[in-house]
């Protein structure tokens, strides 16, 4: 290993090329320079023109070492080297696996995948044939299944040399030979952890031809500074302290580096983005955004964004969470569960599917009010039958969805069900084409993504043999999707979101680091069958070593310029330290200058202008006599007396919440049934004899809560069957005082006549009417508790329901709990001023027709459940300026 000087390795690297091969200038292209990357071998390109000042200038081979020697196998057959595709290996230990009964409920094909890295490792360490003898000798019999398992996959997998490592090590003797026949300098830098199969085709390089690897030189201020920061070895970190202060009297990282502990995700954004301004302003052009924590990455970039700043993101989106990829996942789910109506409107609104959105848009959305007006949770037969009722014909593009669903058999999971991996693609391509959504997705990028992973699967699986049901198949679906990803090459710029590794060797203006704290920075790996003790003393990669090769990997960043390190100092309501990089460079910088390092503040970035929102005030309309309506029910009323601005929206603008098709029952579903089954028992004229009454209220009930489409109504059903008798008993013993049932769900309305606004209508619906002689007696079914009912007895004038109900039928009234034993009814008291009470609401009327104010004023137990509280903004309203009236 040579080490170079300066701040930048790439260029460093570029000098001392031009310096030593200066006699075959300009045509270096018989030099090989290893690099990390692609794009870390562009940028030494660039630097290589610029340092050789030339207007012509003939590169060296600027390669990783991985494509330089799968460059040497392409063509090859299948014998001859070609590795066998990673789904096939991974569907082929899947059928391993599903084999060991030992393992159990074991999500097996994430096991597999597990177990394919693993097996990768091995070979890569070339430990494979020996694994078995190596884990029991350090295990004894503790791990007998286990070390058996890994055997069987090591020779499922391993022993034809079709592994891609396997392939890799004979590309790499393949390349050795070629270079010992034409023996050529072979240049390398930053080229990260090497595996063993790499560190010995270097080490027999070495033999035979010229071969450098180039490391930092850490003398120069900044990297001697964080070298002395971040060695675990001795001496203790005072000593060092010491050593720095007197090697750089004044500190090379004041004016370098800037820490931004943030107190929550928006606030760092905004500190990253306010930086990068700063960073623009200055002059800098290529910026680094080392994306620890992906999703405040994804922050500063949008906030990035509104300042015109474009940022190429190379870490790019799990494949699976394309918009693309929601659509099939969308119409598997309905393919697997029988159209639940939620995915089934998002696929209907979706552009990929079934041509123009536009043109089924209107017939999509009164589609959608009658699922939810009819209670329609999922079930294509059932939403057949509600689009003939609701069109009269068949829409075609529900058709169309039942037509390509008759490609997947889905009468349970029989063996005529079972299918390849590959015949279950195609039919998902088929119906994909059924659904006319292949050509819209090929012309999306991220589509054409997806399309082509489908096709890449369903070839290099095409001889694979194993039969799966429709779950297997689209836990193995998820799983290949999760594991690819997408990136948009739409975006040139020099500001790049990138991870650590693929920043490695590269050049960059500035760079700052998001998310560098304990949790990503180093990053913690995943629980895996073997210990981290296990794994070292197997000579496998451990969390130690990828530490340190991320401790390398950002000290090579942070030498080329300014750079910020940036966290969320408090996470979840907790702490969130600092990754302990960063506290040992605070600790450090410190000791050694007595002072701290610079902390980048939150700020404003800038952004374009646009016109800010008013201030949220109390909202309190007023309506003219023409916009209020001329029918009211008790509901109307109470509404008005609760918030006269939830009456407002609901009785003027006319808002309503969209029913529930929820497959849950509720306590609202619940009541309504319970009404449903008293109304059909009462007006079927049950007898007065206790069991045979108790027969038939049990006959209409079982009746009621079958016909519900929902899992949850057995529970519900329970409730009610402990409460008939003693409803029974109460009805028994309501008749037994002459009261006779009249009427159920009954109509009543008074005409009323209202200064300004003309004639209006009273109504409302009685559940229940009895009478006895000229008598009527109102019965209000209720299925709160008795106490909450007791409390709106007492105050009749704010609880308006019975007192409206008492006076629109001229009669007394009670609310009949059916939610808790006893069942007995809760009488108005009979001296309650029920006209007054009810010839209240058109005086209101009268005052809101004349110009009087509707003011958002609920109480909080109303305003908790109120559908109007996004409209009104409670709790968001600015204070009135009290000096503005003086």
């Amino acid at each position: 290993m040579e080490t170079l000087g300066g701040p930048a390795l790439p260029h460093a690297v570029a000098r001392h090329l031009l310096d030593q091969h200066a006699g075959r200038l300009p045509d270096l292209s018989g030099l090989t320079v290893l690099v990390p990357n692609h794009r870390a071998g562009l940028d030494l390109a660039r630097a290589l023109a610029e340092g050789a000042g030339r207007p012509v200038l003939i590169p060296p081979h600027l390669t990783p070492l991985k494509s330089w020697a799968e460059s040497t196998l392409k063509g090859a057959s299948l014998a001859d080297g070609r590795a066998e595709p990673q789904a096939r290996r991974l569907a082929r230990l899947h059928g391993v696996l599903r084999h060991q009964d030992w393992l159990g409920a074991v999500d097996k094909w994430a096991l597999a995948n597990e177990l394919l890295q693993l097996a990768d490792e091995l070979s890569a360490a070339r430990l494979g044939d020996a694994i078995g003898s190596r884990i029991r000798a350090l295990h004894g019999g503790a791990l007998d299944r286990e070390t058996a398992l890994i055997e069987a996959v090591w020779q499922a997998l391993n022993t034809d040399g079709s592994d891609p490592q396997a392939r890799y090590a004979r590309a790499l003797d393949i390349l050795f030979e070629q270079l010992r026949a034409a023996p050529r300098p072979v240049y390398g830098y930053a080229l990260g952890m090497l595996t063993a199969v790499e560190q010995r085709f270097l080490a027999r390089c070495a033999e035979h031809v010229p071969l450098t690897l180039f490391g930092q030189d850490t003398g120069n201020g900044v990297a001697f500074a964080l070298r002395q920061a971040w060695q675990e070895t001795e001496p203790p970190l005072r000593e060092r302290a010491a050593l720095l202060a007197q090697h750089c009297p004044a500190s090379p990282l004041q004016a370098r580096i800037t820490l931004s502990p943030a107190p929550h995700l928006e606030a760092e954004a905004r500190a990253v983005a306010t930086w990068v301004a700063g960073q623009l302003q200055a002059g800098r052009r290529g910026i680094a955004l080392i994306a620890l924590d992906r999703e405040t990455a994804r922050r500063v970039r949008a906030l990035l964004e509104r300042m015109d700043v474009l940022v190429a993101d190379e870490t790019g989106w799990t494949l699976s969470t394309t918009a693309a990829a929601a659509v099939i996942d969308r119409w598997l789910e309905c393919v697997a569960s029988d159209f639940p109506h939620i995915e089934l409107l998002d696929l209907l609104k979706s552009p990929f599917v079934l041509g123009e959105p536009g043109a089924r848009q209107d017939q999509v959305l009164a589609f959608e009010l009658a699922l939810r007006r009819h209670g329609v949770s999922q079930g294509m037969a059932d939403m057949r039958r509600l689009a003939y009722g609701e069109f009269a014909a068949l829409p075609v593009w529900l058709a169309t969805l039942a037509d390509a669903r008759q490609g997947f058999p889905h009468s349970g999971t029989s063996v005529q069900n079972r299918a390849p991996l590959a015949v279950w693609l195609a039919r998902l391509d088929d119906s994909l084409g059924k659904l006319e959504a292949t050509a819209p997705l090929r012309a999306d990028a991220a589509g054409a993504r997806v399309l082509d992973t489908l096709d890449t699967l369903r070839r290099d699986l095409a001889d694979d043999g194993e039969q799966y049901g429709f779950g297997e198949w689209r836990r193995w679906l998820n799983l290949a999707l999760e594991s690819e990803s997408f990136i948009d090459a739409s975006v040139a710029s020099p500001i790049v979101l990138t991870s650590l590794p693929a920043a490695r060797g590269r050049l960059f203006d500035a760079v700052a680091v998001i998310g560098a704290d304990a949790r990503h920075l180093p990053a913690h790996p995943a629980p895996g069958l073997f210990s981290q003790a296990t794994r070292m003393q197997l000579g496998l990669p451990t969390p130690a070593d990828e530490a340190l090769a991320a401790t390398a990997d950002l000290m090579q960043l942070l030498t080329q310029g300014p750079a910020l390190l940036s966290w969320q100092a408090w996470n979840n309501d907790e702490p969130n330290p600092a990754s302990s990089l960063v506290l040992r460079l605070q600790a450090l910088h410190q000791a050694a200058w007595n002072k701290p390092l610079p902390t980048q503040t939150i700020g404003v970035p800038p952004a374009q202008c646009s016109p800010l929102p008013g201030a949220s005030v109390q909202p309190a309309p007023t309506v003219s006599a023409a916009q209020l309506p001329r029918h009211y029910s008790p509901t109307a009323y109470q509404t008005l007396l609760d918030c006269p601005y939830r009456f407002f929206a609901r009785s003027v603008l006319g808002i309503r919440e969209l029913d529930e098709a929820d497959e849950a029952l509720d306590k609202s579903d619940y009541g309504n049934a319970l009404h449903h089954i008293l109304q059909r028992f009462h007006d079927s004229g049950p007898p007065l004899e206790r069991d045979a009454a108790l027969a038939r209220l049990d006959e209409f009930s079982d009746a009621e809560f079958a016909a519900l489409p929902a899992y949850t109504a057995a529970a519900w059903r329970t409730r009610w069957r402990a409460l008939q008798p003693t409803y029974i008993d109460a009805w028994l013993a309501h008749a037994a005082q002459g009261w006779r049932y009249q009427s159920g769900e009954t109509d009543f309305a008074v005409p009323h006549t209202v200064a300004g606004l003309g004639e209006i209508t009273l109504h409302g619906r009685v559940d229940r009417v009895d009478a006895k002689d000229d008598i009527r007696y109102v019965i209000d079914y209720k299925t709160s508790t008795a106490q909450s009912l007791r409390k709106k007895l007492k105050a009749p004038d704010e609880a308006v329901q019975l007192p409206f109900y008492a006076w629109l039928c001229e009669a007394a009234a009670a609310y009949l709990p059916v939610n808790e034993v006893p069942v007995a009814p809760l009488e108005l008291d009979g001296e309650t001023d029920v006209e007054a009470i009810s010839r209240r609401l058109p005086d209101l009327l009268e005052a809101i027709a004349a110009g009087a104010a509707l003011p958002a004023h609920g109480i909080d137990g109303v305003c908790a459940y109120c559908e109007a509280r996004g409209l009104c903004r409670k709790g968001m309203w600015s204070e009135p300026d009290k000096n503005s009236s003086a």
